[in-house]
């Protein structure tokens, strides 16, 4: 899984709580990119089996992607919580961060990483 499409995946998982249907222009708003960018990726994930998409329609992500990009999620989720509430960074530095640090860390760090959070903060696990 690269970098990238660890990426798409979590704009994905985030557009889909606000959104019913995404849409490609959607994607590319939140990643800065262009929509023929977004499209040659939703076809790699298409055959990934990790999004649904028919041709000019809205994207979803398959139960297979789903679990993938809560994981990525979460993971970012988790980064920006230790730069700022352990680190004392700021919450936008800590975003741009975390998008670079999520796709480093294996999934044993980022539970580790979150059980020592939670014990230094005293707050219940991601």
């Amino acid at each position: 899984m690269t970098c990238s499409k660890e990426d798409y995946l979590r704009v994905i998982f985030e557009l889909s709580k606000f959104n019913k249907e995404i849409r490609s222009s959607d994607i590319a708003d939140k990643l800065g990119i262009t929509r023929a960018s977004v499209s040659r990726m939703m076809s790699e994930l298409k055959n990934a089996g990790l999004i649904e998409k028919e041709k000019y329609g809205s994207i979803a992500l398959t139960e297979k992607g789903y679990k993938l990009a809560a994981q990525i999620k979460k993971k970012h989720d988790l980064i920006v919580l230790f730069l700022v509430d352990v680190l004392g960074v700021s919450k936008s530095i800590a975003k741009k961060d975390a998008c670079k640090m999520e796709h480093a860390i294996s999934q044993e760090t980022a539970e580790k990483l979150n059980n020592q959070i939670s014990k230094a903060l005293k707050i219940r696990k991601l």
